[in-house]
C-alpha cells in the first residue's frame, strides 16, 4: 500500500511539473504574440483575433471593438490575426496589407523582440539568484601540503574565478573553469585569475593526482571511496558509457563521461552549492575500470551577480545564447547534429518538466534560453514564420508592388504544414525510435 501511494505521489508530481512546463511554454508564446499585438495597436492596425494555440477553441472572449481573444487546444504556437493579411486589395481601414511596409516590418519583428526582451529580464533574475556556471566562486579551500608549508598565496574562499592562463571563462565557446583545467596534467602549472576584494589576482596553480581507495566488490560493481562516501562504477549495457553511482542511492548520482579523454565529471549539490569532481577513468590488465582524481584543493559554486553586474551580463548572456542557437541550426542543416538530439513540442515540455524537478535554477535558465530560441527561430526566413513574412514585405517594398497574395498565402500554408509535420515526426521519433520518454 505504501509503495502504491509513493508511486501515485510520483505520478502526480510528474503531472504537476508537466503542467508547469506547458504553462511556461504558453507564457512565452503569449509574450511573442503580445509583441505583435502591442505594435499593431500602436500603429493602428485592425486586429481580428489574438490566440494562444491552434485547433479548436476551448475559450473565447470578444471585446466591444470586435477583437476575439481565444485559447486553443494545441499549444504548438499562437497567432495574432490582422484584418486583410492575405488580401490583394484590402479595403477595410487598418487592414494589414494596406499599411506601409515599414509599419508591417515593425509589427512582424516585435514578436521576436518581446521574446528577447523577456529573455533579458529572466536572465537577470537567474544571474542575481543562482548565477551561471561560466563564472564560479570559491566556497571551500583545502590547500595542498606545499602551500600550507610555504604559506604561499593560494585560492581563497570568496575568490571569483574568471580566467585560466589569460583566457576568460566563456559559455559561448563552452569554456568553463572545470573544463578548462581538465587537460592540465599533474603538477603542471597554470594561472588562475580571480577577482578578490575588487582587484584582479593571478595565482599559479597546479593539480595533484590521487587514486581513490578501492574497496570490496558490491552487487552493483567495484566500490570506491570518495570524501567518505562509497561509489560504484557501472557500464551502461546499451551505450557502453561508464557512470559513477552512489552506493546508498543507486539511481542518485550519475555523471557525464568523455570517451576521448576518459574523464568523468560528477556533479552534486551540498548545502545549496553545486560542486563538481573530475575523475580520470583508466583500465587495468583485466579491463576493470580504475579511477584517479584531479584535485586543486577547492570547491566552487556559481557566482551570484549584483544588480548592476547582472544587467550588464544579461546582454552577453542572451546574445551568446542566440549565437549558440544559430550555430546549432547550422549544424542541423549540415548534418553535424543527430536527429536523436532534436524534438518537438512534447519533447520540449518533457525536457522542461524534468529540468524543473531537478531544481528551480534549471527552470530559470530554460525560460530565457527557450525565449531566445523562439525569437531566433521566428526570424528565420522559413515560410509561415515571421522571418519569411518580413522577406515578402521587403520584396514588395523594393519592387513597389507585392507578390501575388494568393501565392504567398499558399507558400505560408505549405510551410506551416511542413513545420507541424516536422514537429510531430520528431516527437514520434523520440517516443518510439530513440525512446527518450
Amino acid at each position: 500500500m505504501a509503495n502504491m501511494l509513493l508511486s501515485l505521489g510520483s505520478v502526480l508530481t510528474s503531472i504537476l511539473y508537466i503542467a508547469l512546463a506547458i504553462v511556461v511554454l504558453l507564457f512565452m508564446i503569449l509574450i511573442h504574440e503580445f509583441g505583435h499585438y502591442t505594435a499593431g495597436k500602436l500603429l493602428k492596425f485592425k486586429i481580428n483575433e489574438f490566440s494562444i494555440g491552434f485547433g479548436k477553441a476551448i475559450f473565447k472572449k470578444t471585446k466591444k471593438n470586435g477583437e476575439v481573444f481565444s485559447l486553443r487546444i494545441f499549444p504548438l504556437g499562437g497567432f495574432c490575426a490582422f484584418e486583410g493579411e492575405d488580401d490583394d486589395k484590402p479595403e477595410t481601414k487598418g487592414a494589414f496589407n494596406s499599411q506601409k511596409p515599414w509599419k508591417r516590418l515593425i509589427v512582424l519583428f516585435m514578436g521576436a523582440f518581446f521574446n528577447f526582451l523577456s529573455a533579458i529580464i529572466f536572465a537577470a533574475i537567474l544571474l542575481m539568484t543562482f548565477g551561471y556556471s561560466d563564472r564560479v566562486q570559491v566556497v571551500n579551500v583545502v590547500p595542498p601540503a606545499h602551500i600550507v608549508e610555504t604559506n604561499a598565496d593560494w585560492l581563497k574562499e570568496g575568490d571569483v574565478i574568471h580566467a585560466v592562463n589569460g583566457k576568460e571563462t566563456n559559455f559561448i565557446n563552452d569554456e568553463y573553469f572545470i573544463t578548462m583545467i581538465t587537460n592540465f596534467k599533474a603538477e603542471e602549472d597554470f594561472v588562475v585569475s580571480v577577482y578578490r576584494n575588487g582587484e584582479n589576482v593571478d595565482l599559479t596553480i597546479h593539480k595533484s593526482w590521487f587514486e581513490l581507495d578501492s574497496k570490496q566488490d558490491d552487487v552493483y560493481g567495484k566500490v570506491y571511496s570518495l570524501n567518505g562516501e562509497d561509489f560504484f562504477i557501472k557500464q551502461d549495457a546499451t551505450t557502453g558509457v561508464y557512470k559513477l553511482h552512489n552506493v546508498k542511492y543507486p539511481d542518485g548520482k550519475t555523471t557525464t563521461f568523455d570517451s576521448e579523454t576518459n574523464l568523468i565529471t560528477l556533479t552534486f549539490s551540498e548545502n545549496g552549492a553545486e560542486f563538481k569532481e573530475t575523475f580520470k577513468l583508466e583500465f587495468d590488465a583485466e579491463n576493470n575500470p580504475i579511477l584517479t582524481s584531479a584535485k586543486i584543493g577547492v570547491s566552487t559554486k556559481n557566482y551570484v551577480y549584483g544588480f548592476f553586474e547582472a544587467i550588464g551580463k544579461t546582454f552577453e548572456f542572451c546574445f551568446g545564447w542566440a549565437w549558440k542557437i544559430l550555430k546549432a541550426i547550422f549544424q542541423l542543416i549540415t548534418g553535424q547534429t543527430a536527429l536523436a538530439d532534436m524534438g518537438g513540442t512534447i519533447t520540449t515540455v518533457k525536457f522542461m518538466a524534468t529540468a524543473s524537478q531537478t531544481n528551480i535554477a534549471n527552470l530559470l535558465l530554460l525560460i530565457p534560453v527557450i525565449s531566445i530560441n523562439l525569437a531566433v527561430f521566428n526570424l528565420l526566413p522559413i515560410p509561415a514564420l515571421d522571418g519569411a513574412r518580413m522577406v515578402f514585405v521587403l520584396i514588395e517594398w523594393i519592387r513597389k508592388k507585392p507578390i501575388d497574395r494568393k501565392l504567398e498565402g499558399k507558400i505560408h500554408f505549405i510551410g506551416l504544414m511542413v513545420l507541424f509535420g516536422f514537429v510531430i515526426v520528431m516527437d514520434l521519433l523520440q517516443l518510439f525510435v530513440f525512446k527518450r520518454f
